[in-house]
């Protein structure tokens, strides 16, 4: 024989309805977390002393970014400008009162005013073109002296041009004694003589020692850069041109 249950009463009935519908949440909540894909990249905020860190953290690497923000400051509401007081207001008159009577009296003292400023612009002018002209005095002697150098850079330079002006004058009496050899002797002109006669009368001016004081190899301290040379070389090189005036002095007489 078959029993029946008794049907439940109506508040059994709704707390199992209830607890059936409590029990689905959890499974339907267990169902999305499954389904949930976590973020690979998460992001965290805190507030320190008025600015935000802003923490990323990369799952991907598990590596971690910390960036500071500074928000913008709050605008500020423009304030409504406060009431000018009576006594305010009083001086400002008067300041502007007093402004208007001192520019006035420029004004009727303008022909005075403006004589002594163009007194004083003139002044001034001539003051700036003495100092002016005193300065590019200074400056040119300034630039002399700096080209100048030393006593010692005076001394190197002149022998420098001692040696170029005993050879040039070597020459020039190299020159001279063919010429006049070839007068004195053939009463012609060193152009104008033979080939042979020519080397005649070379050789005479050869013996006399003046044309190796026309050679290059005679000329040798210009060649030397400035900081190589010894005090000894440039006595020694003024000596060598000094015995070659007294040869060519010689040689001239």
């Amino acid at each position: 024989m078959t029993t029946q249950a008794e049907p439940l009463s109506p508040f059994l009935a709704q707390q199992a309805e209830k607890m059936k519908a409590i029990a689905q949440q959890n499974v339907d909540i267990e169902e999305r977390q499954k389904r949930t894909i976590v973020p690979a990249v998460q992001e965290s905020e805190r507030e320190t002393q008025g600015k935000y860190e802003i923490v990323t953290h990369d799952a991907t690497n598990d590596r971690t970014v910390t960036r500071i923000i500074t928000p913008l400051p709050t605008p500020q509401r423009i304030q409504a400008q406060p009431v000018i007081s009576k006594a305010e207001l009083s001086d400002m008159i008067e300041s502007l009162r007093s402004e208007m009577s001192e520019q006035q009296s420029r004004f009727d003292q303008k022909d005075s005013i403006d004589q002594e400023r163009s007194t004083k612009r003139l002044e001034l002018s001539s003051q700036i073109a003495e100092l002016t002209r005193q300065l590019s005095a200074a400056q040119g002697e300034l630039d002399s002296l700096n080209r100048l150098g030393s006593v010692r850079d005076g001394f190197i330079a002149f022998a420098k041009q001692a040696e170029g002006r005993i050879t040039a004058i070597a020459t020039g009496v190299y020159n001279f004694l063919l010429e006049k050899i070839s007068q004195d002797k053939h009463e012609a002109s060193y152009r104008e003589l033979t080939p042979l006669l020519k080397e005649e009368v070379k050789f005479k001016v050869d013996r006399s020692g003046v044309r190796g004081l026309t050679q290059a190899s005679f000329s040798r301290l210009h060649e030397a850069p400035k900081d190589q040379i010894s005090n000894a070389r440039v006595e020694a090189t003024l000596e060598k041109v000094y015995t070659a005036t007294e040869t060519l002095e010689k040689v001239l007489k």
